[in-house]
């Protein structure tokens, strides 16, 4: 059984709504190819291809007995953390419920990470997070890249960055609206007005609520200088 792209969508929206679709979708599509009953062992033999709810449960609870751990269903929740999920064995492969878990750890780990990062970035080592637990190695194993490329956005050549420094004097420039804002605020003398970039895509859900509430702002501030 293999969850086409627009089942995926229609329960990301359901069990997911705090992130867009379009991300639910693209991390399904790398991680468990859009099978309910995935299961990749880790640092092990892996598991013939499971079929059912009830056979899946099994299988994946004699693995984690022998030590290992187990990434499990359409988001590929790992097994160590269902504890923190709330999630039990005869939660794990629902599809609504894993994929509002996928939607938690993702959440958790862009909140983590968001201070100091444009939301592209932050998004991205988010991301990363999802995969290996790690800031970076999702970008070297190239899981990012995937997820990109399953998401339809063209990889731009970014990669890791670290934490820029609070003072948005020194701080590089990163496109993000927000901060050009600031750096605007901090001007004595009014700044040539600068063109809006493009909206960022749907996928990327952070970004894309910061240049809606930024539009918001702007289009509230003209209104008031009116």
């Amino acid at each position: 059984m293999t969850y086409s792209a627009a089942a995926i969508l229609a329960l990301a929206s359901q069990c997911a709504p705090t992130v867009a679709p379009e991300t639910v979708l693209a991390i399904v599509q790398t991680e468990s190819s859009g099978n309910p009953f995935a299961l990749n062992v880790n640092g092990g033999r892996q598991p013939a291809r499971q079929t059912s709810a009830a056979d899946a449960p099994v299988t994946a609870r004699q693995y984690v007995a022998a030590g290992y751990s187990v990434d499990l269903g359409l988001g590929q929740i790992n097994s160590r953390n269902m504890r923190w999920l709330g999630l039990t064995w005869d939660t794990v492969f629902d599809p609504c419920t894993n994929v509002a878990a996928l939607g938690r750890v993702l959440t958790t780990n862009y909140n983590a990470v968001k201070a100091g990062r444009d939301p592209q970035t932050a998004l991205r080592v988010a991301l990363s997070m999802y995969n290996t637990g790690s800031q970076t190695r999702g970008f070297r194993n190239g899981y990012v890249a995937k997820v990109v490329a399953n998401a339809g956005v063209a990889t731009s050549g970014v990669t890791y960055a670290p934490t820029f420094s609070a003072d948005a004097d020194t701080a590089p420039a990163s496109g993000d609206l927000r901060e050009l804002l600031i750096l605007e605020n901090r001007t004595s003398q009014a700044p040539a007005a600068k063109p809006r970039p493009a909206p960022p895509p749907k996928w990327n859900v952070f970004e894309r609520a910061a240049y809606d509430r930024e539009t918001q702002i702007l289009a509230e501030n003209e209104r008031s200088s009116i």
